[in-house]
């Protein structure tokens, strides 16, 4: 298995995080990995789905699907395939729940039979999602179709604004009970709910999202665990601020995305073993 993997290695030593900003080589990759096939139906562009329209993600009357954007799924893909992702928690569900679960097949039928002997995983190579709205799900787990549902488990649940450490936050009621290795942060929206506490709400155009779930299980995380915070730089600095373990932060400007990589030394020979699969012992960060 791990010379017929060598090839998509190979692939995936042509490209950096940074490649996925530059059109060409977000392009080749798309054409390498066949990300336009899987993504046939959106029937948008490279150049159409690279722009970020802002008060399209501000209008909380809205009731379709975001487009895709071809770097974000990209990016997401790369860092999966590189990383051989055994779970994935997804908080916000979209193209990048389709995108994802390819790269996870792909390992999938690389190294499911020796994760199963080898790793502390129920359900290796598989992402978690959750949604917060009905409609949303619905067309993502259409869109997954046959070849990608087994892979993914999307849940609802509804969300509440409450306090952590004193600061205005939101928590999903319901989230998988999972230890993720990598965390994709780009729900719930703002508009998710419309609870006041003292003349307070997030439901209104001037607010931003500012989900604290991360925070309640942090330490459950095991070291190697990879957070991607989709835009949302508002709540990517309040996790920065609240979170307490060996964090390094990284923020790609360009790519509007925030990266917090947990490098801590193992916890012990399965966690050990675990990073010198997933990361070949490497970080992805530099401290």
């Amino acid at each position: 298995m791990k010379k017929e993997f060598s090839e998509i290695e190979n692939k995936l030593k042509k490209f950096s995080l940074h490649d996925f900003n530059n059109p060409k080589k977000l392009d080749e990759y798309c054409n390498l990995f066949s990300i336009y096939d899987i993504c046939s139906n959106s029937n948008v562009s490279v150049q159409d789905s690279s722009s970020h329209a802002s008060l399209f993600h501000s209008d909380p009357s809205n009731i379709s699907p975001y487009p895709i954007q071809y770097d974000e799924v990209c990016r997401l893909h790369y860092l999966c395939l590189s990383r051989k992702s055994l779970n994935i928690l997804e908080f916000g569900s979209g193209f990048s729940t389709l995108v994802v679960a390819s790269a996870l097949k792909i390992l999938f039928e690389h190294f499911n039979d020796w994760s199963l002997q080898n790793l502390r995983v129920e359900k290796p190579f598989h992402l978690y999602s959750v949604e917060e709205e009905q409609r949303f799900l619905e067309v993502t787990t259409t869109r997954l179709g046959d070849d990608y549902l087994p892979y993914v488990t999307i849940t609802r649940s509804s969300v509440e604004l409450d306090f952590y450490n004193n600061h205005y936050a939101t928590y999903f009621s319901k989230i998988p009970n999972i230890s993720p290795d990598i965390i994709l942060l780009d729900g719930p929206s703002q508009f998710s709910t419309t609870k006041e506490i003292s003349g307070f709400n997030l439901n209104h155009m001037c607010r931003m999202p500012m989900a604290a779930d991360i925070l309640k299980f942090e330490f459950f995380l095991e070291p190697g665990t990879l957070i991607v915070v989709d835009g949302r730089t508002a709540n990517a600095r309040f996790l920065k601020h609240h979170l307490k373990m060996n964090w390094v932060h990284y923020h790609d400007y360009e790519g509007d995305i925030h990266l917090f990589e947990l490098q801590e030394k193992p916890l012990g020979k399965f966690n050990e073993r675990k990073l010198s699969f997933c990361l070949n012992n490497k970080w992805l960060l530099d401290n």
